[in-house]
């Protein structure tokens, strides 16, 4: 089954496909970076978007695959490169998701395997062609560290061997993760927090509305990530839930895997509407289509998300005690092995005396 929404969620606040290239909020010297490279004509056949998680590297990897294919660009818009219309074939075939040559793949349970590429991909063999209606064929890799082994040989052929206007773009927030062969290649761009003077104003320009206290709040809460900031602006309750597990972590009372299971169910309600969204998926469909690993490991990941941001909060409050922090970097890559998240939590409790 899929995660149950235990409320109303608001209206996402980062879509992968955004209308304009100025939509997107921060990342300025990546920005830089794109445009010069777009500039000289010098985009490589292989991209690597790097940085944490939530920083918006697969809508940046969206921007980018449409301002080179945009039938439109080399006019230059207001001498900018890196920037698409919106209107001409290949930006309404993509917005439309019904554009053969632009193709995104993720990971379908633990891995992106040589067998969900084969049935969802037919191995790549287009990667081989050239493109026929674009001007490059697009393929997005998103959680590229995904990639086992077998696949990632598989892919490493296709890089060396692909026609020149066949681009890569691969997205990671764990570099470390990728294979070296994959990890040394192509033109890296990184991707970094946004500063919390620059957050907030990103904010109040999108939510010129907001109360102060409640921007500072989203602001401390998000640790940087705009799309996460604009959600807690949105949302009062999932603030509280963010300060409730904080005050359990920093010595108050209440039972530690109780305060946080609210606070994961709705991390986890975000990260499955991002799913359906990415994916393209109704919630019916989804629930069909989409593996119980898959579903698994989105679960894992807003546990570990919710003690993130209890953590972030809590360290903006008060010194946090001596050695919470490395408890729960170590109750998470419990949880990421596929460790019992109560046993974890569990643990977790007692190291911390709670």
């Amino acid at each position: 089954m899929p995660p149950r929404r235990k409320q109303e969620l608001p209206e996402r606040a980062g879509p992968e496909l955004l209308a304009r290239v100025e939509d997107f909020r921060g990342q300025a010297l990546a920005r830089k970076v794109i445009e010069a490279y777009l500039q000289r004509g010098r985009m490589a056949g292989t991209i690597l978007l790097l940085g944490e998680r939530g920083l918006g590297k697969t809508t940046l990897a969206s921007l980018i695959a449409r301002s080179l294919v945009c039938e439109r660009n080399r006019e230059q818009h207001a001498g900018q490169r890196f920037w698409f219309c919106g209107e001409c074939y290949a930006c309404s075939s993509i917005a439309s998701g019904n554009q053969p040559e632009y193709v995104t793949v993720r990971p379908r349970g633990q891995d992106i395997t040589v067998t969900q590429v084969r049935e969802e991909f037919d191995g790549f063999s287009s990667a081989l062609l050239h493109p026929s209606v674009l001007s490059h064929r697009i393929f997005i890799f998103d959680d590229a560290h995904h990639l086992n082994e077998e696949t990632g040989n598989q892919l490493l052929k296709l890089l060396e061997e692909a026609p020149e206007r066949t681009v890569f773009i691969m997205v990671s927030d764990r570099p470390g993760m990728l294979l070296p062969t994959i990890h040394s290649r192509g033109q890296k761009i990184r991707l970094s927090p946004m500063s919390a003077a620059e957050l907030r104003a990103a904010l109040l320009q999108d939510e010129p509305q907001a109360g102060g206290d409640a921007v500072a709040e989203a602001v401390r809460m998000s640790a940087g990530r705009y799309v996460d900031a604009r959600w807690l602006l949105l949302n009062r309750d999932w603030r509280e839930a963010v300060k409730r597990l904080a005050a359990v972590l920093g010595g108050g009372r209440g039972e530690l895997a109780a305060s946080a299971r609210p606070l994961a169910d709705m991390e986890l309600a975000r990260l499955w509407d991002k799913e359906l969204s990415d994916s393209g998926l109704s919630e019916e469909d989804a629930a069909k289509l989409i593996p119980a690993a898959r579903r698994n490991t989105l679960a894992r990941l807003a546990l570990g998300l919710a003690y993130d941001r209890a953590a972030w909060w809590a360290l903006t409050q008060q010194p946090l005690r001596r050695g919470i922090l490395d408890a729960l970097a170590e109750m998470k890559t419990r949880v990421s092995q596929n460790c019992d998240p109560e046993l974890a939590q569990a643990a977790l409790s007692v190291r911390l005396g709670i």
